[in-house]
């Protein structure tokens, strides 16, 4: 029961996503980057590991850019589909170090790259498709993520960002869902109750 209420959610928040208009996929992005920016956190890290942007997502690339022209490490995941695994990876360049993956999303050559000790990873932002109020999280469905999150330092800050619609009262979750430390949308930071 629980899978096919995440699926519905999924399939749901996906098509509201899917018509988004151009301009407010970048007024919320920025207003999201902005605020990410604003973070006492993300000023102190060193290492920042975030996922490249498609299909409507939150705007990654400016926070991409802003980071490497300032001196800032950014990791990217690569996902070992045979597995389902992320690896980190360094990248210095968002036109050269890149390739398209079989789903279309942009990630790391992991074979020309350094892969990123887990362990250096300060603060982790963390797509999905639906968020609660509670900071858990709904994603494609593959389970990337749930396995790579509890691998990281317990010091590292995992921040989802999505669109404020993306965001309902209760997700249902299993053992294995790890919750985030907060959410930020265009109209506020939502923490663990």
């Amino acid at each position: 029961m629980k899978n096919d209420t995440k699926d519905t959610l999924r399939k749901n928040m996906l098509n509201k996503r899917k018509i988004m208009k151009v301009n407010d996929v970048s007024t919320f992005s920025n207003k999201i980057i902005n605020t990410i920016m604003g973070l006492p956190e993300f000023i102190s890290c060193k290492n920042i590991m975030l996922y490249l942007s498609f299909n409507n997502e939150v705007d990654t690339t400016p926070l991409v850019t802003w980071c490497l022209n300032n001196g800032k490490t950014v990791i990217v995941p690569y996902c070992v589909q045979q597995e389902k695994k992320i690896m980190p990876f360094k990248i210095n360049n968002l036109t050269t170090d890149l390739n398209k993956s079989t789903f279309g999303i942009m990630e790391p050559k992991h074979d020309l790259l350094e892969e990123s000790n887990i362990n250096d990873i300060d603060l982790i932002i963390v797509p999905g498709v639906v968020f609660d109020n509670n900071c858990n999280r709904i994603g494609f469905g593959a389970g990337y993520y749930d396995r790579f999150l509890p691998r990281k330092s317990k010091n590292a800050l995992t921040i989802g960002i999505a669109y404020d619609y993306q965001i309902i009262d209760e997700i249902p979750t299993d053992v294995y869902d790890v919750p985030l430390n907060c959410v930020i949308t265009e109209n506020r930071i939502i923490y663990p109750k």
